[in-house]
């Protein structure tokens, strides 16, 4: 009875399949527009920032590098800024101060970037889950065309292959896009975290961390 069951659901097709891979690869495609956005945004004008904070820190105006930070929307200007508001409202010490800034903007940084990598670990396998119900229902239909012949599995895998080759081309792109952004993050995180170190002993003259 328990089989009966399963094979009816299995004969329901791969068209489905077919339609959520392709659902999936638009949102993939929104995240990865969506993610360079914001990427570009948080390392635009980054030399023009280092310039601009090299020069309000030899005339010694904290109001001015302060301001510069604030108001300025990279990832670098983001960390030191928090940084240099750490240090002069709580006790912690410059690394702790530093860590917390680093860890809150690389979840900013990470968001949604996760669900690139799942998708392309995960494609592949709901493409062949949609081949093998395809192949299910090639047999039976087989079954109950025997005069057919092997014309009818023939056509029938060959639209369920469809799904696997859908679910490779969905997690392809996925996948180096996932692996593009990791590494982008890691070194804007590294930049930020160079340009922090930088603007904070010279902003405090060395006496502070």
């Amino acid at each position: 009875m328990l089989t009966q069951r399963l094979l009816a659901l299995s004969l329901v097709g791969t068209e489905w399949i077919i339609y959520a891979l392709v659902l999936l690869s638009v949102i993939s495609l929104a995240v990865i527009i969506e993610r360079l956005i914001v990427l570009h945004a948080r390392t635009a004008g980054l030399k023009r920032l280092q310039r601009a904070i090299s020069a309000a820190l030899k005339k010694g105006d904290r109001d001015a590098v302060e301001g510069i930070l604030r108001t300025d929307a990279s990832s670098s200007a983001v960390i030191a800024y928090s940084v240099l508001q750490n240090l002069k409202s709580t006790k912690l010490d410059f690394e702790e101060c530093l860590s917390i800034a680093l860890s809150e903007e690389r979840l900013s940084l990470e968001r949604r970037i996760t669900f690139l990598g799942t998708l392309g670990a995960n494609a592949p396998f709901i493409g062949l889950f949609g081949t093998v119900l395809g192949i299910i229902s090639a047999f039976h239909n087989l079954a109950g065309n025997v005069k057919g012949g092997p014309s009818v599995v023939m056509s029938g895998i060959s639209e369920a292959l469809v799904a696997t080759a859908l679910g490779l081309l969905v997690a392809i792109p996925g996948v180096i896009a996932y692996n593009y952004f990791v590494r982008r993050v890691k070194r804007i995180m590294v930049q930020a975290e160079n340009f922090a170190r930088f603007v904070v002993s010279y902003y405090f003259g060395g006496n502070k961390g």
